[in-house]
């Protein structure tokens, strides 16, 4: 951004989202610079373009259907453009390159007389999508209406500028997105490396000369010589989530949350989220939980989702979860939360589901092997683990706050750009240059 300079000359758009624009561009409404697509899709064998097959805030298409899809859609050529209308705040805005169909969740355009890449790229400008948020119907599926967007006032350069921003773009997001790429792995290798140490650690401990035993388990190996193995029935008890009808969910002022598998993020409990169950209805004690409650995630449509847990801690305590989850309590659960952690407990976990059943039931939970050490080396482990989790996670943060920064950059280069805050008239060569 340093190389980036204003133009010359400005004028006031007359127009909040937009702000000032260059003297020589124009404002035309959108319905001008565009044909909106209608068709229905004919009986040929089109990939298809859902809502999630978009990624937020990027123009990215991320996967693509290739099975039948019944009921209605739209047909949509190479180059057209494609804007989310359900909740669009998302931001889920697509350049294609093939011809298929979509969602009627979907605006289809064929750009007419603007570039269509530009297009993409003011639609996803931030300011744009919150113009158009203004504007939805409905609390629960917000969209957005065709008769207000039409008419919503673009900022438009010359044919020549109109290239040299998507050139600019198209250069920009590619490096920042790689950028964001390479934080993302980082994030995954330190989760790895995480579940590898935990691991270890609770199968084997800290000590590398210790003597060696065979625990008679498979999947567990050698162990310590004065460690025992043990099944989760004879340290504690599991007991299942609280069943409630969609009659008895209600505001979060007026009743008592189910803690469920959303909650459970990244090994620790969120009890801030936007999708939160609250019920009213009367809730024996033992579906209350208590601090230090281990929850587990025992039923999803996701196997990767099963087996996921969290310690419950004083913020969580007090609240009841749901009957797609189970608490286990124990006295040994500040050691046995790092086991249900640890990879080999996921794929002990893993052989008790099937290509039909995504579940982990009250009896296999129970019969589930662990390896236990003797109570103080217990605390010596939990100790060891409480600080490389705490390491783990001031790392997490940072990157993920890198992560948060370049995405928020991402956007505003978009908005300058396509609004032109920002002069990229002979960008090409400036760049060739450099």
């Amino acid at each position: 951004m340093a190389r980036l300079k204003p133009y010359p000359e400005y004028r006031d758009s007359g127009v909040e989202w937009i702000g000032e624009i260059p003297k020589d561009w124009q404002l035309i409404k959108l319905r001008y610079l565009v044909t909106i697509r209608n068709n229905s899709r004919n009986q040929e064998n089109l990939p298809y373009l859902g809502l999630e097959n978009i990624e937020s805030k990027t123009g990215k298409i991320i996967s693509i259907n290739e099975d039948i899809i019944e009921g209605q859609s739209i047909r949509f050529e190479n180059k057209d453009v494609l804007f989310g209308k359900l909740r669009p705040y998302l931001a889920k805005v697509a350049h294609v390159d093939f011809e298929g169909h979509c969602s009627t969740e979907f605006i289809v355009l064929k750009a007419e007389k603007i570039k269509a890449e530009l297009l993409k790229y003011i639609m996803l400008s931030s300011k744009f999508i919150s113009h158009v948020d203004s504007s939805t119907y409905g609390t629960k599926m917000p969209r957005a209406n065709w008769e207000f967007i039409k008419n919503i006032f673009i900022p438009l350069s010359i044919s020549k500028q109109q290239e040299e921003i998507v050139k600019f773009l198209n250069d920009r997001t590619r490096q920042i997105d790689s950028l964001i790429s390479d934080k993302e792995r980082l994030l995954e290798l330190l989760e790895e490396k995480r579940q590898a140490i935990i691991t270890e650690t609770v199968t084997k401990g800290l000590d590398p000369h210790v003597k060696m035993k065979d625990s008679g388990i498979e999947w567990i190996g050698e162990i310590p010589e004065h460690w025992e193995t043990v099944k989760l029935k004879f340290l504690g008890d599991a007991t299942m989530g609280l069943l409630y009808s969609p009659t008895e969910t209600t505001y979060k002022e007026q009743g008592k949350l189910v803690l469920r598998a959303s909650n459970i993020q990244s090994s620790m409990i969120d009890i801030q989220r936007e999708d939160n169950v609250y019920v009213n209805k009367e809730i024996p004690e033992s579906l209350l939980t208590k601090v230090d409650d281990i929850l587990i995630c025992a039923r999803s449509g996701s196997r990767d989702l099963i087996g996921k847990s969290a310690l419950i801690d004083e913020h969580s305590a007090g609240n009841s979860f749901g009957a797609f989850t189970t608490v286990f309590r124990s006295e040994y659960n500040d050691f046995i939360s790092y086991v249900f952690r640890s990879g080999l407990f996921q794929s002990q976990i893993g052989t008790y589901l099937t290509s039909t059943i995504n579940q982990l039931t009250m009896s296999n939970l129970r019969n589930l092997e662990i390896v236990l050490p003797p109570r103080e080396e217990q605390k010596t482990l939990v100790g060891f683990l409480g600080k490389y989790d705490k390491d783990v996670n001031d790392s997490i943060e940072i990157i993920k706050k890198q992560i948060t920064k370049l995405k928020e950059y991402r956007e505003s280069l978009i908005y300058e750009a396509v609004t032109g805050k920002i002069d990229l008239r002979d960008y090409e060569e400036n760049a060739t240059e450099h």
